[in-house]
């Protein structure tokens, strides 16, 4: 986001850290998307297959990883942790923070905060993953914690120091 130009009113999608928002004007309102952390990894794990190592390459890149795909089920490479850390606690622009799951519940809610009419698509289950059961456990161990936090979440809230205590605990890797 340090590269980008703000244009109002436009849709930008990253998978930035916040801190670049922090000079934006004030009328920047913020959507930020969260979900399970060891879904995320496992679909990471099937884009290797579908969309192969360049794109892997590439969303590593945007994500600002701190590791390679090989470490994918060993530690947070993604900071997945950091992310919700983050983002939950920022309050230099406001920041909606809504679960995944309930996109579709709070699109009225999306709507008013972004001053944008927000009709997604039609809701889809994810598509199941063939991930090998070694894989599976290692996932348990590196994302279970992050999911538990996650868990404790609202499933849609304004980001605010309030949620501190509850992503203090959050396994942020460096």
């Amino acid at each position: 986001m340090n590269d980008a130009t703000f244009r109002a009113p436009c849709v930008y999608k990253t998978h930035d850290f916040p801190q670049s928002l922090s000079s934006w004007p004030e009328n920047t309102r913020v959507v930020f998307c969260f979900g399970p952390a060891k879904d995320s990894a496992f679909s990471v794990h099937a884009a290797m297959e579908g969309y192969g190592p360049d794109w892997i390459e590439s969303h590593f890149y945007h994500l600002h990883a701190n590791g390679t795909y090989d470490e994918l089920f060993e530690r947070d490479v993604l900071q997945q942790a950091r992310q919700i850390k983050e983002w939950v606690t920022f309050e230099d622009v406001p920041v909606l923070c809504v679960h995944y799951d309930a996109i579709w519940e709070y699109q009225d809610t999306i709507s008013r905060f972004t001053g944008l009419e927000f009709k997604p698509p039609e809701r889809r289950d994810r598509a199941p993953k063939d991930i090998p059961a070694d894989l599976k456990a290692k996932a348990d161990r590196v994302y279970d914690p992050i999911d538990e936090v996650i868990d404790q979440l609202p499933r849609c809230f304004i980001a605010s120091k309030r949620y501190r205590t509850t992503v203090q605990e959050l396994p942020v890797s460096d």
